[in-house]
């Protein structure tokens, strides 16, 4: 089984809403982050900025790490892969517009998002917690980031 390594940004508004981009894709309509595939020998931070490029038409001004999935997650669309998928906050350094006449915008507060893939998913409830007040130090790793967050972080800038 190989790996297949995502980057997402969650991008935020004044209101506390997160950009999510619904996407006609292999014959349906899904809704997701802003993101996609890590290419090969290509960095993390490279990808989030190309992917940033390609589907809003700008850059990220500034980023942070914000969540790696810990759990066991097989890929939506190919059999024989599993996930690993990163997401980072970023702050965009021009307005973000939807490229291609297949591609949609929305800004949604975290419990109206209908996300597609189960990663997304587990990091909008992450982001309901955040917009309730609980701290990704004092939820439990069954549930979210645990304290190796800021490790795994610095690990990943070591390897870019």
């Amino acid at each position: 089984m190989c790996w297949i390594v995502r980057v997402y940004a969650l991008i935020s508004d004044h209101a506390g809403r997160y950009l999510v981009l619904e996407e006609y894709f292999q014959g349906s309509w899904i809704t997701k982050f802003p993101g996609g595939g890590v290419e090969p020998c290509e960095g993390l931070t490279e990808a989030l900025q190309r992917e940033l490029k390609e589907e809003l038409g700008t850059s990220a001004a500034s980023y942070q790490l914000f969540y790696v999935n810990d759990f066991y997650q097989r890929s939506y669309y190919h059999e024989n892969a599993r996930l690993l998928s990163v997401y980072y906050t970023v702050d965009l350094a021009d307005v973000p517009q939807a490229l291609g006449p297949r591609t949609k915008l929305r800004w949604l507060l975290p419990d109206f998002m209908a996300l597609t893939f189960p990663v997304d998913r587990r990091v909008r409830r992450l982001l309901m917690e955040r917009s309730r007040g609980v701290h990704p130090q004092t939820v439990p790793s069954s549930a979210g980031p645990s304290g190796y967050l800021p490790r795994l972080a610095d690990d990943l800038k070591q390897h870019e």
